[in-house]
């Protein structure tokens, strides 16, 4: 009985603590569908992809892996940080995990690629997030990724299972 509760707790704890804190509850993404979104998005090595919410880490093993420059992940859950700053250790200095609300961080300058896994109330934010980090960013067209919903008032350029692909 005390491990089912012990059990319960981390589960719960995984899960539930973005939600708690403000943002999205943890939902593990399929390989697929990491795989999918860098072809969206046509992540290669110039890029830097930042993942708005990062979980653990699956989309960056999959922007790495699709010959991304660089990734950073930001994640407000810290029990998730710890998982995938475990996952991504072997890439040194390409792959960044920073615990915290992302809508109180300045992107790097460099970032070609964002991705969003994100509740309703968390995306109707992020144009006005975008168009604040703007002035920041070196990039012309900024590629954005959401996935399972789409960003509202924003018309997307492209599709692929259930991911847009938007260009700001």
């Amino acid at each position: 009985m005390t491990i089912g509760v012990i059990i319960g707790c981390a589960i719960v704890a995984v899960i539930g603590i973005g939600v708690i804190i403000g943002g999205a509850p943890f939902v593990p993404t399929r390989k697929k569908w990491t795989v999918d979104a860098m072809k969206l998005a046509g992540v290669g090595s110039g890029d830097v992809v930042v993942d708005l919410g990062s979980g653990d880490g699956a989309v960056l093993l999959a922007a790495l892996a699709s010959g991304a420059r660089r990734v950073i992940g930001y994640e407000i859950n810290p029990l998730l940080v710890i998982w995938s700053r475990l996952r991504l250790w072997r890439y040194g200095k390409r792959a960044m995990i920073k615990t915290g609300d992302f809508f109180h961080a300045k992107l790097p300058p460099d970032t070609t690629v964002i991705y969003l896994f994100q509740v309703k109330k968390v995306l109707r934010k992020i144009p006005k997030f975008i168009d604040q980090q703007r002035a920041n960013l070196t990039v012309k067209k900024l590629r954005v990724i959401c996935f399972g919903a789409e960003i509202p008032g924003i018309k997307f350029t492209r599709e692929l299972g259930g991911m847009s692909l938007y260009e700001f």
